[in-house]
């Protein structure tokens, strides 16, 4: 094996640990996206200099570990998109407020007329 194969294999086990250390919280969620998006970087450098000598093709391993990691991975997006879709209905609910409330308000102002003895 290959150093860069031995690199390739030590970011998918990176990748891979991050996922398990997840809580299942759309926060944490977040930083590993984050973390995962820069070993997702190395792992596709790695990719690009092994098909470069020719040794591009992922082992059995590899294959199976990739498999687990895009899963979990999907799991995780599926979470911060359930998320975000709460959030964005509190926030039509917040806006649905305010607009009541300003309607209310609106509705009890009378227009003034000034009289100037006409």
């Amino acid at each position: 094996m290959t150093n860069q194969q031995s690199n390739r294999l030590e970011i998918l086990n990176q990748l891979s640990q991050g996922l398990q250390k997840w809580d299942g919280s759309s926060e944490q969620a977040n930083e590993i996206v984050a973390k995962n998006h820069t070993l997702l970087a190395e792992l596709k450098k790695a990719d690009s200099m092994l098909h470069q000598q020719g040794n591009g093709s992922y082992t059995k391993e590899e294959q199976a570990q990739v498999a687990t990691i895009v899963e979990e991975q999907q799991s995780l997006l599926a979470v911060i998109k359930k998320d975000r879709v709460a959030i964005l209905d509190k926030m039509k609910q917040m806006n649905q407020k305010n607009k009541v409330v300003d309607n209310y308000y609106t509705s009890f102002q009378q227009p003034i007329f000034v009289d100037r003895g006409m």
